[in-house]
């Protein structure tokens, strides 16, 4: 026998390369039609059985003598599959590869066939990872899909991503010249939106098209990117965790628990659609990746930190009941998310790489605690960032500006941890509505807050000449605006101490009032 790994790489600049949302919602079902209905396809072609119910694990077709094809895993960009020898592998490999070719062309797609084995003697976690070993030295040695759009001789010019145009789109509101890429995208994009649409039910009233998201009048987008934490290691000693008696019995858990894993992150989602507020009669949200431990989503900028909070809680709790997760995970899983907000017209591109730069920010404190010891458990945790200027996605450069002191004094208490009662004082997501509702207070008339915009602009605008000139702000107005100011301190101060460190909540509240619209409670 033999494995069959199919698998895309570069996705999220397949996904991102245009700043047109209709395009990233089509790249992102041509990403996950690779991995599922291409793959089918391609097992029908060559005289393998289908399952049934692609969703339920049990129905899956054991490799056999009247079937010699098996599908382990078939989901979003990435398949699984054990065949009966190699030149079948081959022609699957071939069969996708050169669908994905016609169909979704700039789509990287590669796939290796291993070596031969005995599955009766041979364990087929040690195979897995040799074939995803030989996966990458197949990926490195074969030119990318920008080798295929050569620019001379010199030729027109696509209008959403540079490539070499081959044909006039005249459909639309700005009919241009397209590349076959794009078209191949815009193409499937109500695809997209259909198999989402059926996914939440009737109970929510998502974009019934692209442009609609774009003509709600968000003033601000949010692109938001959660992971779960720790599954790559998990994946690494499954046979270990998962405890694996035989190699049917480790097929029938991976699958079981994929699977799980995909369920668990589509409830998470719909559940979290409650906390958004209607534009117009629609949720001002599109999901672009939704499957595995991964969420990436454009939304309302104005709510989707409440969202994002929302679909951790609930991916915690989905994971943490789901049998097929817990026999593998006892606690589930946790996750963290990155969440960039930025102008409508700012480049998805490069908004999803200030999102992923924020995801990482929220892992490092989600996996070591305050001393730098890794945790046991990870915790679940929110990083974000509001984009006022347009000078680059960079967060590095960004964290800089808001640090002092020679990185002494930060400005900030980003990220945030969702976990309960775990990690570091005062950087919980309690302690951030906490000090929002403190800004955002207002009379008994509703026509004056608590706390006026100048004082704490004042205060804000002392933040950066250090904390010694910011404390001693704080102590001339303190006593006139108690107690309506005390839950932007800690005890009497501004900043508390981490450490070796000193941060403050006051900056990211002031910033974050404007972005808190969402519904609080489902």
């Amino acid at each position: 026998m033999n494995l069959v790994l199919i698998e895309t790489s570069g996705n999220q600049a397949f996904i991102f390369a245009t700043n047109k949302l209709r395009e990233n919602v089509g790249a992102s079902e041509l990403t996950f039609q690779v991995g599922t209905q291409f793959v089918r396809y391609a097992v029908k072609a060559a005289g393998g059985s289908l399952p049934s119910d692609n969703r339920n694990p049990t129905t899956y077709p054991e490799i056999s003598g009247q079937n010699p094809i098996e599908i382990i895993l078939a989901t979003s960009g990435k398949a699984l599959l054990l065949v009966q020898n190699k030149e079948l592998g081959q022609k699957i490999v071939h069969s996708v590869t050169l669908k994905a070719l016609k169909e979704a062309p700039g789509l990287e797609v590669r796939g290796v066939v291993s070596r031969d084995f005995d599955f009766d003697k041979e364990g087929l976690h040690r195979l897995i990872g040799e074939v995803h070993r030989d996966f990458e030295k197949v990926r490195s040695k074969l030119p990318g899909p920008a080798a295929r759009f050569q620019r001379l001789p010199i030729i027109a010019e696509c209008a959403s991503s540079g490539l070499p145009a081959s044909v006039y789109d005249s459909l639309g509101s700005e009919p241009s010249m397209r590349s076959r890429v794009i078209m191949a995208k815009r193409e499937v994009a109500q695809d997209g939106l259909k198999r989402i649409r059926n996914l939440v039910g009737e109970k929510y009233r998502l974009p019934y098209s692209t442009t609609e998201i774009e003509d709600l009048g968000c003033d601000w987008l949010a692109i938001v990117h959660a992971d779960g934490n720790g599954l790559g290691q998990v994946f690494l000693k499954f046979d270990q965790v998962a405890n694996t008696q035989s190699n049917r019995d480790y097929i029938t858990k991976l699958r079981s628990f994929s699977l799980a894993l995909d369920e668990c992150t589509e409830r998470a989602f719909c559940r979290s659609l409650d906390v958004i507020r209607l534009r117009r009669d629609r949720l001002p949200i599109v999901p672009l990746v939704l499957g595995g431990d991964d969420l990436t989503v454009v939304c309302d900028g104005r709510q989707a930190l409440q969202f994002t909070k929302k679909f951790i809680e609930c991916f915690e709790e989905e994971t943490s009941k789901h049998p097929n997760v817990k026999s593998i995970l006892s606690k589930g899983l946790s996750s963290c998310a990155g969440v960039a907000i930025v102008k409508p017209h700012f480049p998805f591109h490069a908004g999803y790489e200030l999102a992923e730069e924020l995801l990482k920010s929220a892992k490092k404190i989600a996996k070591k605690d305050e001393h730098g010891k890794k945790r046991e458990h990870p915790l679940s945790t929110i990083d974000y960032h509001i984009l006022y200027d347009a000078s680059g996605p960079d967060l590095e450069r960004i964290r800089r500006e808001l640090t002092l002191d020679n990185g002494k004094t930060l400005l900030i208490g980003r990220p945030y941890i969702i976990s309960k009662n775990q990690g570091p004082q005062n950087r919980h997501w309690d302690d951030l509505v906490k000090r929002i509702h403190a800004v955002q207070a207002q009379n008994e008339e509703g026509d004056k807050r608590l706390l006026p915009n100048s004082m704490l602009h004042e205060l804000r605008e002392s933040l950066y000449l250090g904390r010694e000139v910011a404390e001693s702000r704080l102590a001339l107005v303190r006593q006139r605006y108690q107690p309506h100011i005390n839950p932007l301190l800690v005890g009497n101060n501004l900043f508390w101490s981490e450490g070796e460190q000193h941060r403050t909540g006051l900056l990211d509240a002031i910033d974050t009032a404007e972005f808190w619209k969402a519904r609080e409670e489902a």
